[in-house]
């Protein structure tokens, strides 16, 4: 079965946040729905960082959608944007 590879960059909406318990609660709004790969700091200035996140999904979209996780990754606090960089069809 194929799956769907996509890369969220997540900014927080504050400079204070506590970037370890964001990615916790990240990978545990998504999962195990959603199959989080990794989470990955991105700094971007002055002390400001964006978290990287490598998310799967399988391929048919009758209950998995990419709408879906960007849905979750704006309901959670300390999400302030949320962008889709970069995503492609994974298969075998």
């Amino acid at each position: 079965m194929a799956e769907v590879y996509l890369v969220y960059r997540v900014t927080p909406s504050r400079s204070d946040v506590n970037y370890d318990e964001l990615k916790n609660t990240i990978k545990k709004a998504l999962e195990p729905k959603y199959r989080v790969d990794k989470v990955e700091e991105e700094d971007i200035g002055f002390g400001i960082k964006a978290l990287m996140i490598y998310v799967r999904m399988p391929e048919e979209s009758g209950e998995h959608s990419s709408d879906e996780v960007e849905n979750i990754l704006s309901s959670i606090e300390g999400v302030g944007s949320i962008e889709l960089v970069y995503f492609t069809r994974l298969g075998f």
